[in-house]
């Protein structure tokens, strides 16, 4: 009986193996893991057999591009929104005043419910009661509205800041794309397990008129593209930079943004104490007290939420005008073709994120082991993805609309425009994007610990991790 001959090579997008008759060599068909076209060679792919140095990585830029124009609209309705945005929080301001206002007015004007001591003393003690019932009510409310001004956020892990001696490919990389884009060069590269990649003004208002910047890069997001797809997505980054005026408005829009967000929900110091307390006292006057605490802070938190979403919804459309602006120097730099498949792979990437975090989750339930490296098991997620689940995904970009609180336009506008952009794009290196890092496993292996430790509040140690390519997958694909 003949026996088939069978061959292996990579996919040209996904990197993973596939296994096919010799027959089939030559031919281009749909990758069992990721669903692009990818040709069956016999040929070892050279893409991912050697590192490039930082020489080659500036070298492969080939051209320059021309920079999108901005129109005079653009900033005016930039700095509309900025003047908008910095009235909130005086608005916020303006109510706590309000609010000691009343309270003064109650205290003198109500006086007279205290001054009388006649009558019964049950009387007296129910008039005591209305009189200062509404000002401790009233004292409390106060306070924890101007807590959000002044309390301190609980602690925030420290991102991993790079040493541009220890990275030189990866800085050559980056000041290559801002010299390509008109962005200035970080002040510091650093690096967070997170699925994203950000670049704005270095915190703290001493900055506002400096051009000291950050960029983010989130390890996952390295571990899922290639050299080509990162470099688009590093491009619309610091294409959000490339105006200073622009920069500096965007950047007290999304500060303001954030703020709004964090006081509006995010525990903090106050609150942790508050709980705290809250466990310990059994006497119930002074339970008493922890309730009507947690009512001020309630009704607190009701009114910075009512004014994030105002701020939110007002900002929102700018901000994805702002996303159509970034996007046009990601398809300069990185090609019409590429910003699309990026797109698609970014949105599945999210998808597998979120798998990926059940998939630990029960993993750490059932035998308190987890994958040693977070990107590359995302990354693995990603590709074990099942046809059904990719399709699924297609369909709701293909469906996605805009609402009033998005900050970025439908997956759908955005491919249109690549596509009538038409852009071939000025750097082609497709390796993988971990190989602009000298040691991209040591430093996603650091990060992923201190990702569980410090963000996912698990006690797990050195012991409790497992190789990322031999962790089950299988929950993470429902």
């Amino acid at each position: 009986m003949d026996e088939k001959l069978y061959a292996k090579c990579a996919c040209q997008h996904c990197g993973t193996h596939i296994e096919f008759p010799l027959e089939a060599a030559g031919r281009t068909l749909p990758c069992p893991h990721c669903q692009q076209p990818t040709e069956l060679s016999l040929q070892a792919p050279p893409a991912a057999q050697y590192r490039p140095t930082a020489a080659q990585v500036v070298s492969a830029f080939r051209g320059s591009i021309v920079r999108p124009h901005v129109p005079l609209g653009y900033h005016a309705g930039l700095l509309l929104v900025t003047a908008m945005m910095i009235l909130l929080p005086l608005i916020y301001v303006l109510a706590v005043l309000a609010l000691v206002g009343g309270i003064d007015y109650y205290a003198v004007h109500y006086r007279f419910l205290v001054e009388s001591v006649h009558g019964e003393p049950r009387w007296y003690l129910l008039k005591l009661l209305a009189y200062a019932g509404p000002l401790f009510i009233g004292g409390v409310l106060v306070l924890f509205m101007v807590k959000p001004l002044f309390a301190r956020r609980t602690s925030q892990p420290e991102p991993m800041t790079l040493d541009p001696a220890t990275e030189p490919a990866l800085f050559a990389f980056v000041a290559k794309i801002c010299d390509t884009v008109g962005a200035p060069m970080p002040g510091q590269i650093q690096l967070d397990c997170h699925l994203n990649a950000s670049a704005s003004l270095k915190e703290g208002a001493g900055n506002f008129f400096g051009k000291h910047t950050v960029l983010t890069i989130g390890l996952p997001l390295v571990a899922g593209v290639n050299m080509q797809e990162f470099a688009g997505i590093i491009a619309h980054e610091f294409g959000h930079l490339t105006q200073g005026f622009g920069m500096r408005l965007s950047y007290v829009i999304r500060s303001i943004n954030e703020w709004f967000a964090r006081v509006a929900y995010e525990r903090d110091t106050w609150d942790v104490w508050l709980d705290a307390w809250a466990e310990e006292v059994d006497d119930w006057r002074t339970m008493l007290v922890t309730y009507v605490t947690r009512l001020a802070i309630w009704l607190s938190r009701a009114l910075l939420k009512l004014l994030m979403h105002a701020g939110h919804g007002v900002s929102c459309f700018l901000m994805r005008q702002m996303e159509y602006n970034a996007d046009d120097y990601m398809i300069k730099v990185a090609g019409t073709k590429t910003f699309e498949h990026t797109t698609t792979r970014l949105v599945l990437l999210g998808e597998a994120s979120q798998q990926s975090y059940k998939a630990m989750r029960e993993a750490w339930d059932n035998s308190r082991h987890l994958p040693d490296n977070f990107p590359a098991f995302l990354a693995r997620v990603e590709r074990e993805l099942t046809p059904e689940q990719r399709r699924k995904v297609a369909e709701r970009m293909a469906l996605s609309q805009t609402s009033i609180f998005d900050t970025h336009p439908p997956v759908s506008d955005r491919m249109a425009r690549a596509r009538q952009a038409d852009e071939p794009g000025i750097f082609q290196l497709e390796q993988p994007a971990t190989l602009l890092f000298t040691d991209f496993d040591a430093v996603a292996k650091t990060l992923t610990l201190r990702h569980y430790k410090a963000e996912l509040g698990l006690t797990c140690d050195t012991a409790s991790l497992q190789p990322a390519d031999t962790m089950n997958t299988t929950l993470a694909k429902g």
